[in-house]
């Protein structure tokens, strides 16, 4: 009988947020921020704006951001642009800060007079007779915290009007705490478009100068390299053919990759070398998973002039010539650049060439094909129920 493998546990995490145990690209990036965490220089780096599809792994970046922070004694404050995002960082986050640091430095800060404190100095409520604000909680948690400095991660960062303004007030206060000379990085994550949007508000003029990370796809050899490393710390080996067949079935997007190598994993988990037939497996699930998680809701979210780009796109099988979308579209050229350059910034449609097109998010043509096809099939006469007619009612 064939050796079995000891680890069965599969090393892939392409649940949302999740941390993965190998982490694609974008290393430069990540260790010029890490050095910040360490050294308090932070050069261009006191804020940072994470753009890029859904599952191009903004949200993994955030996680790892905010483990590398721990690590270093900053503190952390973690949370998305949902509404309320002040009133919990303010009334919940920075409270539940306090109740960890040091006895010392809880005793500093009580002397301010910011927070109420008990006996044992944990947090009571908020003492204060003019009404608290973000920046001075951060400047004194700054000032008393030692060589260390305060992380802020956003996620999920919304284009509503509601929600910008909300946003640009707590841009606004952290640009305050910054010049009132707190240490802190703040990072902001959403699709492009959002990010743009949140840049044109009236109190986020700090935020033009952060620097800005794109995630995009993996290259091949990076997508390689993330299921082969993921694999061997696994304690499996994978077929040289398999594992040419998961590059090219995840397209290096960042979700698939993950999603791709855990069904691989899965398929046979006790064997010790993950064959052709494991990945061919995976490649028939990740395909109709990666379509239902996450192309679907794509595909929904855009708008009606949206959808008709991206079907005039969808009937080349390869890039699509500008010129051929007018017509399909039948509109002028000027109306098609419009639309052109909003699928561009959400990342889900790429300039290829002078004048073309074509699809960046892996297998969203092949679901707008799938959707058109099924728009255009003639409705059904009959189906299998045809032959069991529910009884008439008593």
């Amino acid at each position: 009988m064939p050796r079995e493998a000891e680890h069965v546990t599969s090393p892939f995490s392409p649940g949302y947020g999740r941390r993965p145990l190998v982490f694609g690209g974008h290393k430069e990036e990540l260790d010029e921020l890490t050095e910040v965490f360490r050294t308090l220089d932070f050069g261009e780096n006191h804020s940072v704006l994470i753009s890029g599809l859904r599952g191009a792994g903004k949200t993994s970046m955030l996680t790892m951001l905010q483990d590398a922070a721990l690590e270093h004694g900053w503190l952390v404050i973690s949370d998305d642009a949902s509404s309320g995002l002040m009133e919990r960082v303010m009334d919940t986050a920075i409270p539940s800060l306090l109740d960890k640091l040091e006895p010392a430095t809880r005793t500093r800060l009580a002397g301010l007079g910011i927070w109420q404190l008990n006996a044992q100095l944990q947090y009571v409520d908020r003492h204060r007779q003019v009404k608290p604000l973000l920046r001075t909680d951060l400047i004194a948690l700054s000032e008393h915290i030692g060589q260390a400095g305060i992380l802020i991660t956003i996620d999920e960062v919304s284009s509503g009007k509601t929600r910008l303004r909300e946003l640009s007030r707590f841009a606004l206060e952290v640009s305050h705490a910054l010049q009132g000379g707190a240490n802190v990085m703040i990072v902001f994550a959403g699709i492009k478009v959002d990010l743009d949007a949140l840049l044109e508000q009236v109190h986020t003029t700090f935020l033009r100068r952060s620097k800005q990370l794109d995630f995009r796809r993996l290259t091949p050899k990076e997508t390689r390299r993330v299921l082969e490393e993921s694999i061997r710390i696994g304690g499996r080996e994978i077929e040289e053919e398999a594992l040419v067949r998961l590059v090219a079935v995840s397209q290096g997007y960042p979700y698939l990759v993950q999603l791709v190598g855990d069904y691989a994993w899965r398929n046979t988990p006790s064997a010790l070398r993950i064959s052709v037939a494991d990945a061919e497996v995976a490649h028939e699930k990740a395909i109709k998973a990666v379509q239902r998680r996450v192309i679907s809701r794509v595909y929904q979210d855009l708008s009606e002039k949206d959808r008709e780009f991206v079907q005039a796109m969808a009937q080349d099988h390869g890039r699509s010539k500008i010129s051929d979308i007018v017509n399909r579209m039948g509109v002028s050229a000027q109306y098609v650049q419009v639309y052109k350059r909003r699928l561009i910034d959400t990342g889900y449609v790429k300039a290829d060439g002078h004048g073309y097109v074509a699809f960046s998010l892996p297998y969203l043509g092949d679901y707008v094909r799938s959707m058109t096809a099924e728009r255009d099939e003639p409705v059904a006469s009959r189906d299998e129920w045809d032959d069991f007619p529910p009884p008439p009612s008593v």
